[in-house]
C-alpha cells in the first residue's frame, strides 16, 4: 500500500500479486453513509450512461456490498475500493489551449451522464458547496493579509447580492464540482490525452455552471489577461453542453467566488491541521493572482468574450 495525498480521508494505492492496482479509500470518522452511498451510486450511474468515460469504478466486497466496515479506537470508518486509473497528474501546469477545450468537453460530458441521478446524499453540507458560498464569511478571519481580506469580503458580498438571488432559477444536477488539475490524470504515453479524472468527494447538487466556473478557476493565465486561458475551456464545454445566457452571465462571477472559496477553506483548514499545511494551500498563491486579475476586468468586457467564445465552439 502506497498512501496518497487527500484532504479528508486515506487513500492509498493498492498493489496485489498479479500487477494490478486498485485504490484503497478508508473515510475520516466524521463521514457519512449517506456521502459514501452518494459517490459510489453516482459512479454506478455514470458507468451505465456514458461507459467511454475513464472514471473509477466501484470494486464491490465478496458479497456484493459497495463499501465496507471497520472499527478503530472505538470509531466506525467506512472503506472502499475503487479501480486503479493510470496516468500522470496534471498538477497546476497552466493546459494549451487544445487541452483547455479538451477539459470542457470532458466536464461537459461527465455532466451529461450525471443528468437524472437522484440520491438522499446529493446536498449534504459542504464547505465547497459554492451555493453556500455566503456563509463563509465566518472564516474571513483566517485571512492574514488586510489588503486581500478586504477583496474577499468584496467578493462575497457581490455574491450576496448579485449571484445568490438567481441561483434557483438556474439548471441544477449533480456535478463533480472538484475539476482541479490535481483531480486530472493524463497519458503518459500522449501528453494531451486525457486518460481520467478522480476524487468525487466534492459531489453536490448544484447549479451546473457552477461545475464549469470551478474547473475555469483553476485555468490561470500566465500574462495579465485572466481569461486567455480559459477561454478555449468554456468554448469546449459549450460545445457539448450549450450554456444559457444567464450562466454566461455569471460566470466570472462564480469563478471569482470559487477564488474566495479556495482562499478561505485553505487558510482556515491550514490553521487546524499545520502538518498538511503546504497540500492544503497548494494553488493559494495562483488563487489570489487570479482573483486580482478577474477583479480589474470590467464585467461588460469578460462576458462579451465568453459569449465570443461559445460562438466559435
Amino acid at each position: 500500500m502506497q498512501p496518497l495525498v487527500s484532504e479528508r480521508d486515506q487513500n492509498f494505492k493498492l498493489g496485489v500479486p498479479d500487477g494490478s492496482s486498485f485504490t484503497l479509500k478508508i473515510s475520516n470518522r466524521e463521514e457519512r453513509f449517506e456521502a459514501i452511498d452518494f459517490q459510489n451510486r453516482a459512479l454506478l450511474h455514470i458507468a451505465g450512461r456514458d461507459s467511454s468515460l475513464p472514471l473509477p469504478r466501484v470494486i464491490p466486497t465478496l458479497d456484493g456490498q459497495l463499501h465496507s466496515r471497520i472499527k478503530h479506537a472505538g470509531h466506525t470508518h467506512f472503506v472502499r475500493v475503487l479501480s486503479w486509473l493510470e496516468g500522470s497528474v496534471l498538477h497546476d501546469t497552466t493546459a494549451s489551449p487544445k487541452l483547455a477545450g479538451r477539459l470542457g468537453r470532458f466536464l461537459a460530458s461527465l455532466g451529461v451522464a450525471l443528468q437524472g441521478f437522484e440520491h438522499p446524499g446529493s446536498n449534504l453540507p459542504l464547505l465547497w458547496d459554492m451555493k453556500r458560498a455566503a456563509s463563509l464569511s465566518d472564516l474571513l478571519g483566517y485571512i492574514e493579509d488586510a489588503s486581500l481580506r478586504d477583496l474577499i469580503a468584496r467578493t462575497l458580498e457581490n455574491f450576496v447580492t448579485k449571484v445568490k438571488p438567481v441561483l434557483d432559477e438556474l439548471r441544477s444536477q449533480v456535478i463533480h464540482n472538484d475539476m482541479n488539475p490535481g483531480n486530472i490524470l493524463m497519458d503518459k504515453a500522449q501528453p494531451e490525452r486525457i486518460s481520467g479524472i478522480i476524487d468525487f468527494g466534492d459531489m453536490t447538487r448544484s447549479p451546473l455552471i457552477i461545475d464549469l466556473a470551478v474547473a475555469a478557476s483553476y485555468q490561470l493565465s500566465k500574462g495579465d489577461d485572466p481569461l486567455q486561458a480559459v477561454l478555449p475551456m468554456i468554448s469546449g464545454y459549450h460545445a457539448v453542453q450549450e450554456l444559457q445566457d444567464t450562466e454566461m452571465e455569471l460566470l466570472t462571477d462564480l469563478i471569482r467566488t470559487r477564488l474566495v472559496t479556495s482562499l478561505l477553506i485553505g487558510s482556515y483548514r491550514s490553521m487546524l491541521f499545520p502538518e498538511n499545511r503546504e497540500y492544503l494551500l497548494i494553488s493559494h498563491r495562483s488563487a489570489m493572482n487570479f482573483l486580482l486579475k478577474l477583479e480589474r476586468m470590467p464585467a461588460d468586457v469578460a462576458l462579451a468574450r465568453i459569449r465570443k467564445a461559445c460562438l466559435s465552439s
